[in-house]
């Protein structure tokens, strides 16, 4: 894992986004590789672990710097812009050069270069494909902010579904591993749902986890908690119900993931395994990592889990974009 570390954080610092050393120094301190690292354990030390692991420092310093800590009054049409040129970024094999002014847009392409060497053509399409989505929820993030709207809870978890980028990581995780999912598996709506709930838990999670630091940098407009307490929550029943509704999607997993894994081949069983590391290792990081504790201003986040679930019902949530979910499930 530290070769991990070391060579991701060289990797994203030769494209030059950070202000001076202590800024840099802000992300060497998080190991941000230790998140991959454990979402992927078994995944054999190498070039194709090693783009994850970039990928990952890309999305951070990228989320920080132009996404979480945008000034309040540019436009969302900036915004718009510079996603637009990233996706297209994705999409080119031979992205641009390390040379190349921009560093978000030459890093993403160095990115896509380095994944080239490693994937299929197909597991690079479903790569771009999740790209593009995480953009397109960061482009109408950006409309949000620049109209001052904080949006309903259903639209909120829309977003939320790609705006994480977990999904960007999902794609990648036979790829790591060396070896390829079909397409009949990859496109199961089973599968689609799962890799879904990933990202709304982890989602729920991370919000959580951020909120502190996101108000404090002026970034928390997209957080649940802020969308709850826009809808007429105080803070702690925000907090309450956010936990409460990660509680049954979690159910809701658990119990599709069984299900899926009667009968599945060793590859699938691998990648439902990853599924469920994702959401572990992410609380696991999110506790310890200096990413979310500023020594400076030190907050007390916890460092154990509950005993029992705060809602393990299996009756669907009332938020229409996921209800789906819940129609998969067997008698």
């Amino acid at each position: 894992m530290p070769e991990l570390n070391t060579a991701g954080m060289g990797w994203i610092s030769q494209f030059g986004p950070f202000r001076d050393d202590t800024h840099r120094q802000r992300y060497a301190d998080s190991f941000g590789a230790e998140l991959p690292a454990r979402i992927l354990p078994d995944a054999p030390f190498g070039p194709a672990l090693q783009v994850v692991a970039n990928l990952f420092f890309w999305l951070w310093v990228f989320d920080d710097l132009l996404c979480d800590e945008v000034p309040p009054g540019q436009a969302a049409n900036d915004q718009v812009v510079l996603l637009t040129k990233l996706a297209r970024s994705a999409e080119i094999p031979s992205g641009p050069a390390v040379g190349s002014p921009y560093w978000p847009v030459a890093s993403l392409g160095s990115l896509r270069h380095d994944l080239d060497q490693v994937a299929s053509p197909r597991q690079v399409a479903r790569w771009v494909a999740a790209t593009h989505m995480y953009l397109l929820s960061n482009a109408a993030i950006a409309a949000y902010n620049t109209q001052g709207v904080i949006p309903d809870i259903d639209s909120y978890i829309a977003l939320r579904i790609h705006s994480g980028a977990v999904k960007m990581t999902l794609m990648l995780v036979d790829v790591a591993h060396g070896y390829e999912l079909p397409a009949e598996d990859m496109e199961r709506p089973e599968i689609w749902a799962l890799n879904e709930m990933v990202c709304a838990i982890v989602g729920c999670d991370n919000d959580l986890l951020t909120y502190y630091k996101e108000v404090t940098r002026g970034g928390a407009n997209h957080n649940l908690i802020t969308v709850l307490r826009a809808a007429g929550m105080s803070s702690a029943e925000a907090v309450h119900h956010t936990i409460a509704m990660r509680d049954r999607v979690f159910a809701l997993f658990l119990r599709l993931r069984d299900q899926v894994a009667v009968g599945c081949g060793p590859g699938m069983r691998r990648y439902l395994d990853c599924l469920s590391n994702w959401i572990r290792a992410h609380l696991d990081w999110g506790l310890a990592t200096a990413r979310y504790h500023n020594p400076h201003d030190p907050k007390h986040l916890p460092h154990d889990y509950a005993r029992t679930s705060h809602d393990a019902s299996l009756k669907p949530l009332p938020i229409p974009t996921i209800a789906w979910w819940w129609d998969l499930l067997t008698p």
